[in-house]
């Protein structure tokens, strides 16, 4: 899938958030983006459990980074760690308020695809999505440079 032919339409997203303010926003603007294949989730437990349960997956995770119960770190761990390589590649963009150069690291080297920063504008969150469904992980080694 290449950045031309991407339909936001039609694609299915999970959103992973604490916050319910935080999360219903997100879900509203990818309604504005046309986008109705959304399914929200409160923290990384009930995430997964809508993983396990998606008969044919998610095309994209969006994921809070500092949550109760189950973080982003661990969630992506989890994820990544999944036997089945349709779940453990679906490719995640990590939203976050504030940045932390080291957690920040970790999950770039778990596999993730990008970030998203709160709050989200539309314009934002339509090339972040499009980059992360057309384009591989964040590469580690761009982070130790400079």
């Amino acid at each position: 899938m290449t950045a031309s032919n991407v339909t936001l339409k039609n694609l299915r997203l999970l959103v992973i958030d604490d916050e319910d303010f935080i999360r219903r926003l997100i879900v509203r603007v990818l309604y504005d983006l046309e986008i109705d294949g959304v399914i929200e989730a409160r923290d990384g437990i009930e995430a997964l459990k809508f993983v396990k349960m998606a008969p044919t997956g998610f095309d994209a995770i969006i994921c809070d980074l500092e949550m109760p119960n189950m973080n982003g770190i661990d969630f992506v761990r989890q994820l990544r760690g999944d036997a089945n390589v349709s779940i453990s590649r679906t490719p995640v963009l990590i939203l976050t308020g504030h940045s932390m150069e080291g957690k920040i690291k970790e999950v770039v080297e778990l596999g993730i695809h990008g970030f998203l920063a709160k709050p989200v504008s539309k314009g934002t969150l339509e090339k972040r999505l499009i980059d992360a469904v057309t384009s591989p992980p964040i590469d580690p080694k761009v982070l130790n440079r400079g």
